[in-house]
């Protein structure tokens, strides 16, 4: 593309020639001459400023780290010119979707002044992950006047880099939703994997030899296998409720939707370091929880992705999931509807602990979930109601004595 520059040099050629041809002076020629063939010049040095470089971006130490938020991140990125003939005067600039908003390396401009062929630079910041999420860093254009400013060149340079952030995971040093409670006794025992014998069964193909009771084969001249106690450890149901509640439209990451993200990421780690197994109810048909029991790593992932996308309340969730000894309900958004359901958990056996996000304790406001928590408290469920500005970790660490709200 022509630069304005390009046009002023090339009126000065003409009215260069012009003079030259009224006074028949020969250095007007050659000045005209010279000037003129400085814009075809540069329209071909300038044809490979930008061709064969190609780049990299490197996250970390470059072997798919794990990435949480508020972690500081080392960012490199290197492009390089591959062909022949160097570049210089190149512009351009690296956005950076991981940084905060207001984070001077959200969008950064680089000016390379020189850039050989066969050689390479590197551009390297630091960074601190501002919030969990799935990022691309988006292509960069390349742009260079090269090299006297007649002709802008311009060039997409597509450097595939994707992130996976996950939420930030509190380290949690009690939860009174385990550390109260003895291991449940089995009223029956049920068959199952386990060491205690229990009784003695027919043998089955595929049975091992081991578990043959040859006692009683002497005796009948039957094969017989040993039958033992199912001794699988109790199992925690998080529930976390991605219903599409009227939350405030906001840029900013405390919010309590996030809170609740962080809260489950943080009880799921801990569940998962006192070896309970952990199974995920969330209310998102777009974005479905993942079946079974799942560990850290498929816990992580998922709430790296989820938002607040559910079309069905999540008493429905909780009623389509398998009963576990433990349940833990966390609601970013009051839902008295869900009070029943969780009284009836409790009534199954099940210990229930209800964590409550007040979204009127954040700067966007929200109404107050202590009532709620209140009519919870009171029908004997363990509650936590969690208020933006104060400690996390302490607010779940610590059992609660919430009273109801009064109405005035």
């Amino acid at each position: 593309m022509l630069t304005g520059r390009t046009y002023t040099v090339l009126i000065a050629a003409v009215i260069l020639y012009f003079f030259a041809n009224q006074t028949q002076v020969g250095w007007l020629y050659v000045m005209s001459a010279l000037i003129g063939g400085l814009v075809p010049a540069a329209a071909l040095l300038s044809r490979g400023m930008l061709r064969d470089i190609d780049g990299s971006r490197r996250l970390g130490d470059g072997e798919l780290p794990e990435l949480y938020e508020g972690d500081d991140i080392d960012i490199s990125l290197t492009l390089r010119k591959t062909g022949r003939g160097g570049g210089a005067q190149i512009r351009l600039t690296e956005h950076c979707p991981l940084a905060a908003p207001e984070s001077p390396w959200r969008e950064t401009r680089l000016f390379i002044p020189s850039l050989p062929a066969g050689d390479a630079i590197h551009f390297d910041y630091t960074i601190t992950l501002d919030r969990r999420g799935v990022y691309e860093f988006p292509d960069l254009t390349l742009e260079t006047h090269a090299p006297f400013g007649f002709f802008r060149r311009e060039r997409t340079l597509a450097i595939p880099t994707r992130a996976l952030v996950y939420p930030e995971v509190l380290p949690l040093h009690r939860l009174a939703l385990f550390d109260r409670q003895f291991m449940p006794q089995v009223a029956r025992q049920t068959a199952g994997l386990g060491y205690e014998v229990i009784g003695l069964r027919p043998y089955r193909p595929g049975d091992s030899p081991r578990h043959i009771h040859w006692r009683t084969v002497a005796r009948t001249g039957q094969l017989v296998s040993k039958e033992f106690a199912d001794e699988t450890q109790p199992g925690l149901l998080l529930a976390l409720d991605l219903f599409t509640h009227p939350y405030p439209n906001t840029a900013s990451k405390h919010t309590p939707f996030e809170w609740a993200v962080k809260a489950a990421a943080s009880i799921g780690d801990y569940a998962g370091r006192k070896q309970y197994p952990l199974t995920l109810a969330t209310n998102a048909v777009d974005l479905p929880a993942p079946r079974g029991a799942v560990g850290m790593s498929a816990l992580l992932q998922y709430l790296a992705r989820v938002q607040p996308i559910g079309d069905e309340p999540l008493t429905a969730a909780l009623r389509d999931s398998a009963a576990q000894s433990f349940v833990a309900v966390i609601l970013p958004w009051p839902d008295e509807a869900i009070t029943s359901t969780l009284i009836d958990l409790q009534r199954r056996n099940a210990q229930v602990l209800a964590i409550l996000i007040d979204p009127a304790s954040f700067s966007d406001g929200g109404p107050s979930a202590r009532g709620m928590a209140g009519a919870l408290h009171a029908a004997g469920i363990d509650t936590r109601l969690i208020r933006f500005g104060d400690n996390l970790v302490a607010q779940l660490n610590e059992r609660q004595e919430i009273a109801p709200a009064v109405t005035p």
